[in-house]
């Protein structure tokens, strides 16, 4: 997986289904990312790094509200149908604290997982994917903490999966699946 995949899936989206926010012109510096590698005390796989200084760092993928209205309280369905985007966290200028990596690991660490980095996360899902010590991608599940399952994924494929799975949420949404 290269950045350009990611690239072209959000040129080529069907934006009447799908909105993309990203850091587009406030994209971190490599000093930026290396000054959080400190912080944190791991160094980041080169492809996260890269997708975190392009353009398309700090990205969030929703499915549109007019064709995904947002769950009420007390509405009742099956999980996935909570699912409605995709959420990449990163280090851009004025990013919203929901998807600042900084914000997200300090939270985790507070939890008592300072070995891990949270760079993803799936919108109504508490869980996150995470890069441990070693830079290996686990799966952190917020009810089974200490059980980190490895990711045998590379951060674009898993990223490409995510956004493929959630063009197929959507269209299940759109059938009236959900139901």
């Amino acid at each position: 997986m290269s950045i350009k995949q990611v690239q072209d899936w959000v040129r080529h989206r069907d934006t009447s289904l799908f909105q993309v926010v990203a850091c587009q012109g406030n994209e971190p510096t490599d000093a930026d990312v290396a000054a959080f590698e400190t912080g944190c005390g791991l160094r980041l796989p080169s492809e996260f790094r890269d997708f975190m200084m392009s353009p398309l760092g700090g990205l969030y993928v929703e499915a549109r509200e007019e064709v995904w209205p947002r769950a009420k309280e007390f509405d009742v369905g099956p999980f996935w149908s909570f699912l409605y985007a995709v959420k990449v966290f990163g280090i851009a200028a004025d990013i919203p604290d929901w998807l600042d990596i900084r914000v997200q690991h300090a939270w985790l660490r507070a939890e008592g997982y300072a070995g891990l980095v949270p760079f993803l996360q799936i919108q109504g899902d508490a869980n996150r994917y995470c890069f441990n010590s070693a830079g290996v991608i686990v799966y952190w599940d917020h009810e089974e903490p200490d059980d980190q399952a490895i990711v045998q994924e590379s951060f674009g494929d898993l990223l490409i999966r995510e956004l493929r799975d959630l063009e197929q949420r959507t269209q299940r949404r759109l059938t009236g699946e959900h139901l």
